[in-house]
Formats: structure tokens, C-alpha cells, sequence
């Protein structure tokens, strides 16, 4: 993680609290664009019971599959996006937990992020999509 600064500037709002950072900044290597991840499996079928806890959990490990084909780890994303049909507090506290539990983002130095209430995705049945960007080094 040497090839990315994380700076959270005191005269902008505490972001650490909630787990982004306000500013990434990566040095010279390779960037990695993962496509919008849903709760599907291999069959892009519907995972599970469907509830936005599952999909956001099942979301959460298709990141993580596609980082690590390309090299990376939750630990070189720079950006993170969500979109979440019918975003709620409720919703937000599910996608926290999601992602404490995956660990997948280093707590100390998360990587900046949008989230984004949408009113819904590609399928009816989808309740969350998640983008990312990352920088591995040379």
C-alpha cells in the first residue's frame, strides 16, 4: 500500500468515522477497473434469499474475485462506488456490517467513496451494485 496516500484533511468532515477516506492519492502503476458488481453467482443467478444484507454480501465477494484476477487486493482500491435501490439508514447500517465482515477494506486507510440511492439497477431484482477502481504498483 506504499503507492497510495490517504489524506484526510481536519477542515473537511470526519470520513474515517465512517469508513472512507476524503482523498487517495496513487502513485505511478497499474490501474484496475472493476465493472458494476451485483449479488449473482457464476449463472447470474440470484444468490441466497435475496434480502440487500445477501446481495450486498455477495456483491462484496465478486469485488473481491475480480481484484484478485487483476492482481489487487480491497487494500489498492482508490474509489468505491455503491448504488443502492431504496437507500435507507437501515440499508446503510446492512452495508457497513457487510463490509466490516468482509474485511476486504483496510480500516485505518479506506479508499474514498461514493454511495448513491438509485431508483433501481439493470434487473428488478437487483438491490445493490458496487464499482471500484484500483492501483496496483509496478
Amino acid at each position: 500500500m506504499d503507492h497510495l496516500t490517504h489524506i484526510n484533511p481536519p477542515t473537511l468532515s470526519d470520513s474515517l468515522a465512517v469508513g472512507y477516506s476524503q482523498v487517495v492519492v496513487a502513485e505511478p502503476g497499474k490501474m484496475v477497473f472493476v465493472a458494476g458488481q451485483v449479488g449473482w453467482d457464476t449463472n447470474s443467478e440470484m444468490v441466497g434469499d435475496a434480502s440487500f444484507c445477501t446481495q450486498a454480501r455477495k456483491a462484496i465477494g465478486n469485488v473481491r474475485i475480480a481484484l484478485e484476477e487483476a492482481g489487487a487486493t480491497g487494500n489498492d482500491v482508490t474509489l468505491v462506488k455503491y448504488f443502492v435501490v431504496g437507500l435507507t439508514e437501515e440499508r446503510i447500517g446492512e452495508l457497513i456490517a457487510a463490509l466490516g465482515e468482509a474485511k476486504i477494506f483496510d480500516h485505518e486507510r479506506p479508499p474514498t467513496g461514493t454511495l448513491v440511492g438509485v431508483e433501481k439497477l439493470a434487473r428488478e431484482q437487483l438491490l445493490i451494485e458496487i464499482e471500484v477502481i484500483a492501483v496496483i504498483p509496478d
